[in-house]
């Protein structure tokens, strides 16, 4: 059904999508079908998202009637001689009710739902005009009714500047120091969840984990909003006569102080955004955590008082203009940490501060005094006990200032090599020759993958060279594995023995144990590992594939069947 009114910018039409086409057009596209969709990382975390996950498995009938559909877009639509039917659509984006599409596909694919009577309503909002296209689908998203909190800060993640910014932050190396003698990285998190999601894909073993973790620590992982307030809070912004941003900005929330941020506190050049930009940044956000715990928290007691969401931002960008903005932001970066007299000045600063506000506020409220230009105002004219001496260290020298070198393009992408090449190879033959089965029978690799899997496989068994090209198809195939069946990749530090019991296995062996397996008895297996979900989730789609007709019973499969068999016998499962 479409609207017919005479809207140049767009047509809507509604719809009722049947669950399985979602979780057909989902395990093809995965994450490019919701890339406008700012809840994209969101899991089965929420009240919400597990609602829908007990409605697929309890009460499919009633999921219509339950669930407030889907918003999407897309550039053109074409319906069938009917027009009752879609018959192609282009450029479709899903940007509200990526959890729906995301829960039918996992609970089909997890917990092997039956989503045959799953149907969802969809609205579907052509946009005519291509000039308008990103802004009228940035809107969309905005305004569509949300079932989780999504913060208006999800919205810019995709932000070139930020994006620029996330790269770096995966690949420069903190300098190594007395206090710690590995090199680790500042992992920012331009899009919630995604430290979690990339742990998850780069640490698929206990060996990886820990070295992922060495590499990219908690307490080094930042997110917009902490950006937002790590450089509004160091250096006043001036527009002219007008001050866009001070630390009373910084005072009045995340939300409020991370727009002022993109507004007013961005570079508007992806160019300026380089190792030096990253190295300063950096720099401030460790200024900012000392001068947090310098303050305290009621728990401690050398707490200062109540109001460390004010003296924080306001001590920093005191100090600032009382040093003439020329503190050493490039020695912090190096040591990564700031001087005891840095600190100790600091501390002081702040104590000062904390007593300023609580005597000169007209309001018992003083957090929300703080939250206005007049109070600050009224701190940057105050007379401090200050001794500039007292961090002369700490401080540029004119004469001779730090030699800043930047790092190029070519070596980022060398970085980016090495890391990538380290996680082929840290996958060892044996599990390649596995992930090219998995992607023959599952369906998810194709042919041409398979053949660079086992390609790969042989490289890593010879120690041979890999190439660009045979590096992007292995990454490739990595990210299918990791977005379909990232279990599989446990097995790289310990493989199953049935893996290596399936290559020692004569041929006869396989010939007589095969014959064992019929239709009747893979549907008994399918109905059982439905409830009991004892074997991975491409084993038992394989199975299923069979019985639906989508794959034919081959004496390999036969094979495969019969190891998947011994495995369920093993867990309780008898034929009869």
């Amino acid at each position: 059904m479409s609207t017919n009114t005479n809207n140049k910018d767009y047509k809507t039409y509604i719809a009722i999508i049947p669950g399985t086409c979602l979780s057909k057009l989902y395990e093809r596209y995965g994450a490019r079908l919701l890339e406008q969709n700012v809840r994209s990382f969101l899991q089965f975390t929420g009240k919400i998202n597990k609602g829908i996950r007990d409605t697929i498995k309890t009460r499919p009938h009633m999921f219509l009637a339950f669930n407030n559909g889907i918003a999407a877009t897309a550039d053109h639509i074409e319906l069938d001689e009917t027009n009752r039917y879609i018959k192609k659509i282009r450029n479709l984006q899903i940007v509200n009710g990526g959890q729906t599409t995301a829960s039918i596909y996992n609970t089909a694919r997890k917990d092997k739902a039956d989503i045959s009577n799953i149907f969802v309503q969809v609205k579907f909002s052509i946009i005519e005009n291509p000039e308008q296209y990103s802004d009228i689908v940035s809107d969309i998203s905005r305004c569509a009714n949300t079932q989780n909190k999504v913060n208006d800060a999800d919205f810019s993640a995709n932000n070139p500047v930020l994006i620029a910014f996330e790269k770096l932050s995966r690949y420069i190396l903190a300098p190594v120091t007395a206090q710690n003698n590995l090199q680790t990285c500042w992992f920012f998190e331009r899009a919630r969840g995604q430290y979690k999601t990339l742990r998850s894909r780069e640490g698929f073993t206990k060996s990886r984990q820990n070295a992922f973790d060495r590499k990219y620590p908690k307490s080094q992982m930042f997110t917009k909003v902490e950006l937002a307030k790590f450089i509004n809070a160091y250096q006043e912004v001036w527009d002219g006569k007008k001050l866009v941003i001070s630390p009373n900005i910084v005072v009045r929330g995340n939300e409020k102080n991370y727009a002022k941020f993109i507004n007013d506190n961005l570079p508007d050049n992806i160019k300026k955004i380089n190792n030096v930009y990253f190295e300063d940044t950096i720099a401030k956000c460790i200024l900012f955590k000392t001068a947090e715990k310098r303050y305290g928290t009621k728990q401690n007691d050398y707490n200062i008082g109540e109001l460390r969401q004010v003296v924080v931002p306001y001590t920093l960008s005191l100090i600032n203009i009382l040093t003439e903005n020329k503190l050493n932001l490039y020695k912090i970066w190096k040591n990564q940490q700031i001087s005891q007299p840095l600190s100790d000045c600091i501390y002081d600063l702040m104590k000062q501060i904390n007593k300023f506000i609580l005597e000169k506020s007209p309001v018992t409220h003083y957090i929300e005094w703080a939250k206005k230009e007049d109070c600050w105002e009224q701190v940057k004219t105050h007379t401090w006990s200050f001794n500039i001496n007292e961090i002369k260290d700490d401080l540029i020298d004119e004469k001779n200032p730090p030699k800043r070198n930047l790092v190029s393009n070519t070596e980022n992408s060398e970085e980016t090599r090495k890391h990538e090449e380290n996680i082929i190879r840290s996958i060892p033959f044996s599990l390649w020759k596995k992930i090219e089965s998995w992607g023959r029978d599952s369906g998810f690799l194709s042919i041409h993958y398979q053949s660079a899997a086992s390609d790969t496989a042989y490289k890593i068994k010879n120690n041979r060279k890999i190439s660009d090209t045979d590096r992007n198809k292995a990454i490739s195939i990595f990210e299918i594995v990791c977005q379909y069946n990232i279990e599989l990749l446990e097995e790289a530090d310990n493989l199953s023995t049935q893996e290596k019991a399936a290559t020692e296995t004569p041929k006869t062996d396989c010939n007589s144990t095969s014959n064992e397996i019929t239709l009747e008895l893979i549907q008994k297996m399918v109905d059982w590992d439905r409830r009991k979900r004892v074997l991975e989730d491409w084993k038992w789609k394989a199975m299923d594939d069979v019985l639906q007709g989508r794959k034919p019973l081959d004496n390999r499969k036969k094979y495969t069947f019969y190891l998947n068999l011994e495995k369920l016998k093993r867990h309780g499962f008898t034929e009869e």
